[in-house]
């Protein structure tokens, strides 16, 4: 599996930010803006609107521990890339935010980040 460098950014409020790529079910590529959460062990979860949207196949809501809280959200099969070949990964669905990038996803690469420029590299 070829990996390439992702690059991403710190925002002002200093989130760790990195595109991810969601594909829709009829092949449609959408950039997304995800926050990243080393404390998430899943790979994406993403705004519900948007899982919706990209005609995934939903597997049903369960209660999920995400960050400090306990929710019900639902669990959808998406394909989604972050700098490798498209993968199909659980995606969880009905954050506040756009996404969530968690561990899953990253798992196995080198994440730098650079507070003084700003930078954010995923190897």
């Amino acid at each position: 599996m070829q990996t390439q460098t992702v690059s991403g950014r710190i925002d002002e409020h200093g989130r760790v930010l990195l595109p991810v790529i969601v594909i829709a079910s009829d092949g449609v590529e959408i950039e997304v803006e995800a926050s990243v959460s080393i404390e998430f062990d899943g790979a994406l979860a993403v705004h519900e609107d948007l899982a919706r949207s990209l005609g995934w196949r939903c597997l049903g809501a369960r209660r999920v521990v995400f960050g400090m809280d306990t929710c019900l959200m639902d669990h959808y099969i998406g394909t989604v890339a972050l700098g490798r070949e498209p993968q199909n990964v659980v995606v969880l669905g009905g954050v506040s935010k756009p996404a969530v990038v968690g561990q899953k996803l990253m798992s196995g690469r080198r994440l730098s980040l650079d507070f003084k420029t700003g930078e954010v590299t995923l190897e």
